[in-house]
């Protein structure tokens, strides 16, 4: 499953735009994360017209995967006219921290739905099931990563994470991979929240770096190594849908 970019940048590099995958499926939108660059991209791609619902996956709560949330719900709700659904894992840890984003941002449960990921399973042609897989990022936050079951394989969003543990069992797990999108940084230091991209040079096989897709970078430099490395470089979809 291809995942296409609405942005790849972390949080303090704007020129690359917040973080946010999609794909649609069923003519249903299906997006990871909405941060405060988010919903401009998604007007500006045409990627709001035409569908039936949308299909919402938050790995955390930092304003660069949430900044749009309170608009995007706002506008499906009075302007598209469309159901939002919150896609959630039963009892994440960060549904609070959700519901207290929409309340701050004056959105009505009537405005949304949250729906248990176990009930999209073997109901769409991009994936068979999705899985919310907690994950480490921060102290503070409860973090996860996604993982979709594909008839190509597994395919793994990271989120933010430091967690290349989760990562490294799937690779030895001897389950078949499709593709893994990875969190990279070129930031090093103690008690890091990202994954440094020399980690994922050391860590990752070199039969495995054709399945890598970095995401998040901090500058353009680690663009540039996750290439020269052998990874995959995530690129930001333009024009219209």
């Amino acid at each position: 499953m291809n995942l296409k970019f609405l942005g790849r940048g972390s949080a303090f590099n704007p020129k690359e735009g917040n973080t946010s995958a999609y794909f649609i499926d069923n003519n249903q939108l299906f997006l990871i994360d909405c941060g405060e660059t988010v919903f401009e991209k998604l007007v500006d791609s045409d990627l709001l017209k035409n569908i039936d619902s949308i299909n919402l996956m938050i790995t955390h709560t930092h304003s660069d995967h949430v900044g749009s949330l309170g608009t995007l719900v706002t506008y499906s709700y009075f302007i598209l006219g469309k159901p939002l659904y919150i896609v959630m894992k039963r009892r994440a840890k960060h549904l609070i921290y959700i519901e207290k984003i929409l309340q701050g941002f004056g959105c009505t449960p009537a405005m949304y739905n949250y729906v248990d990921e176990d009930q999209y399973d073997n109901k769409f042609s991009n994936f068979q099931s999705i899985r919310y897989i907690e994950t480490s990022h921060c102290d503070v936050l409860s973090c996860y990563g996604l993982l979709f079951k594909t008839l190509n394989g597994l395919v793994y969003y990271s989120g933010d994470t430091r967690d290349i543990e989760t990562i490294k069992s799937f690779i030895t797990s001897g389950k078949n991979i499709d593709r893994l999108y990875v969190d990279t940084t070129t930031a090093n230091f103690s008690n890091n929240v990202h994954l440094y991209i020399e980690t994922l040079k050391k860590q990752i096989p070199e039969e495995f770096k054709s399945k890598v897709f970095c995401m998040h970078f901090n500058n353009d430099q680690c663009i540039i190594e996750a290439k020269s490395a052998g990874f995959n470089v995530v690129e930001i979809q333009n024009g219209k849908r």
